[in-house]
């Protein structure tokens, strides 16, 4: 029969074991972190429009996203700066970003000078390609946006 005190750490080292395999998983399929992987330049893959709304894919003129590595990270959070431009290379947002696995907010001025904070749920990455989601309240939709990742370095 097992002692009071061996039984305690029996179930101390499974408990811990299984806090372990538990915070392993941390949003992401691989175990690897956002933060790790979303330096650098992205572009738009696909937009996909949820909602009652006469807003179509190609009115959101997103073309290039660039995440820039000037901020902090933890191994859990990175914080830097992003720049979202469209086709013609033309500014759409300019700001600072936060991320962890399952965040993305975005603290940004528009070409209009107008101050956004968007809140994006991180739905899936991997080393070149991020789905995330936000919703566009005065619109009430949801929009779903998948970026690819084209150079780890940014302009």
């Amino acid at each position: 029969m097992l002692s009071k005190k061996l039984k305690y750490i029996y179930r101390a080292a499974f408990m811990t074991a299984l806090l372990c395999l538990y915070s392993c998983d941390g949003g992401d399929d691989d175990g690897r972190r956002l933060g790790e992987v979303i330096v650098g330049t992205w572009q738009r893959d696909e937009i996909i429009i949820d909602g009652d709304t006469s807003i179509k894919p190609e009115d959101l003129t997103y073309d290039l996203f660039y995440f820039y590595g000037d901020g902090d990270y933890n191994g859990m959070v990175r914080t830097g700066s992003f720049l979202t431009v469209d086709t013609a290379g033309e500014m759409i947002f300019d700001g600072s970003f936060q991320c962890d696995n399952n965040n993305l907010k975005l603290d940004c001025v528009n070409s209009s000078g107008e101050r956004r904070k968007i809140l994006a749920q991180v739905l899936s990455f991997t080393d070149n390609q991020m789905q995330i989601r936000y919703v566009i309240d005065e619109y009430d939709v949801t929009v779903t946006v998948i970026i690819r990742k084209i150079s780890d370095s940014v302009k």
